[in-house]
């Protein structure tokens, strides 16, 4: 590493406020880049020239040719010399405190190291997110490199949730160092994304409890994280529309009135080809019309069926096995009677 002006000066002020001398950093080419005399930086440091060159305390007893008296130690991180640390005055007095001097003068250089390290990660960590929620084209090798590097793992399938209410208590704070992978979208609003089912359980079950959070968008599990995202989006939008009560909002149950807008209906179709395969495919169908029609009434569709209430209930169930929708879900029912007036 380099040692920085800043650094450099403020060492110096933190030093020159628990003893009373001049205190000079200089680089590792011996000139002075921070000094409680500013009139001196910029100047080459002969004594400092002399401590990089034999990486040993360097002591300088008496006045001569500018030089002023003081003793000079190398600071060493790494086996490398990157500066020195000067004390101006008379050896026998500053000498005792050259040693204190230079390892606070370390601790100081690391902190600060540390300190812009962990700023470049959190620029990269924003960097990456911000591309994870806004790419929609399959991940290539430089993104999946990138990605290992915060441990997410782009060759799985994830899941966003995304979150709208304060984000900013103590109890969210936790929340999201618990499940790492997330992304403060605003002040309102943060992504989570889960690839791991029984963790996404969990974290749903700790969302619900949570009173500053106002609604829950989840997505499907996808490829591409940002098309989850996405869809947990238009979740919220459609949900807070017909059911503005709910909390949560799953793209899943909601995306066939998202799908109304667009043209293609060949995935509502297909959920009754589906049962058009199955040998019971007359009665099903029929089941489907006159429980519509009834409303869901199982005792006026059993009846308009000639059938027992319990032979209804036991084709609703034969539906929801074959489709993967239960006709006793208003929502569900509506996406299997459209593709029935689909259908051709």
């Amino acid at each position: 590493m380099r040692l920085s002006k800043t650094i450099a000066q403020s060492i110096v002020e933190e030093m020159m406020n628990l003893i009373p001398y001049n205190i000079n950093v200089m680089n590792e080419e011996g000139i002075i880049i921070g000094s409680g005399d500013l009139s001196r930086i910029g100047n080459l440091h002969e004594g400092a020239l002399e401590a990089i060159k034999e990486k040993s305390l360097n002591v300088i007893y008496s006045e001569k040719n500018s030089v002023k008296p003081g003793v000079n130690e190398p600071i060493i991180i790494d086996g490398k010399v990157i500066g020195v640390i000067g004390i101006t005055g008379y050896s026998d007095e500053v000498k005792k405190f050259i040693k204190l001097v230079r390892v606070t003068a370390v601790l100081l250089i690391e902190q600060a190291e540390a300190n812009e390290e962990s700023q470049n990660r959190n620029l990269k960590r924003e960097r990456f997110y911000y591309d994870l929620i806004n790419r929609k084209t399959p991940y290539d090798e430089k993104f999946s490199k990138i990605a290992q590097d915060f441990g997410f793992d782009i060759s799985k399938k994830h899941r966003a949730i995304l979150v709208y209410g304060n984000n900013t208590s103590k109890k969210f704070y936790d929340l999201k160092k618990k499940y790492i992978f997330n992304y403060d979208l605003d002040i309102n609003k943060t992504a989570f994304f889960i690839s791991d089912d029984y963790k996404y359980k969990l974290l749903i079950d700790e969302l619900k409890h949570y009173k500053d959070i106002e609604k829950i968008g989840i997505g499907e599990k996808e490829d591409i994280a940002a098309i989850s995202l996405e869809n947990s989006k238009k979740g919220v939008e459609l949900g807070k529309k017909i059911k503005p009560n709910s909390k949560i909002y799953e793209y899943e149950e909601l995306k066939f009135f998202i799908h109304l807008h667009h043209k293609n209906k060949e995935e509502i179709v297909n959920l009754i080809s589906s049962i058009d395969k199955s040998e019971y495919k007359l009665e099903l169908i029929q089941t489907i019309q006159i429980y519509v029609e009834e409303n869901g009434q199982i005792n006026d569709a059993a009846l308009r069926l000639n059938i027992h209430r319990n032979t209804l209930n036991y084709r609703l169930e034969r539906i929801k096995k074959i489709t993967g929708k239960d006709p006793k879900n208003f929502f569900q029912l509506f996406e299997l009677f459209c593709g029935l007036i689909w259908r051709e």
